[in-house]
């Protein structure tokens, strides 16, 4: 499987899942924090791929090269809503992850196909490169300059009427 989904097992699987814990208690309402963030994850990484990707048709789907990615995303905005800071290192991770999700959107980088893709992708399947040339090339290829397209017969013109050339 090229794309993947995030669940709340995926943020506890990072070795942080006492943050998913401390979120769902410190909640109040019936809005879910642990889901609202996974979901809330997954919609900037899609936003991120969609600028130069296919994306999959499953709009729960990451691509797995994200994963980490997605997780993380969503650990350090749980962290955020119960007040707990990140540490330097997870601020360093979370820089990281901003420019790679950058690049990304500015289509310096590929990620993987979709597993099944989505009918009005917003990326034409065929993204080429700019300035390439033609795959299939006419006769006509280079176009040649105007003067040695075909020999010219002196007074020989194609309006008879036309004025003679001055030498």
């Amino acid at each position: 499987m090229n794309w993947t989904t995030i669940t709340a097992d995926d943020l506890k699987a990072s070795g942080l899942g006492f943050i998913v814990d401390k979120a769902r208690t410190a909640s109040t309402g019936g809005v879910d924090p642990v889901t609202e963030e996974i979901a809330n994850a997954i919609a900037r990484i899609r936003r991120a791929v969609a600028s130069g990707n296919p994306l999959d048709s499953d709009a729960t789907k990451v691509p797995a090269s994200l994963k980490g990615v997605a997780v993380r995303v969503a650990i350090f905005a749980l962290m955020e809503r119960i007040r707990m800071p990140l540490s330097e290192d997870q601020r360093e991770t979370r820089k990281s992850d901003n420019s790679d999700l950058l690049r990304i959107a500015d289509r310096k980088v590929l990620v993987e196909a979709p597993d099944d893709l989505l009918a009005d992708s917003p990326v034409p399947q065929n993204i080429g490169s700019w300035n390439s040339e033609n795959k299939i090339l006419p006769r006509t290829h280079p176009v040649p300059r105007p003067g040695v397209q075909r020999p010219l017969t002196p007074g020989k013109y194609a309006n008879p009427d036309a004025p003679e050339d001055e030498a």
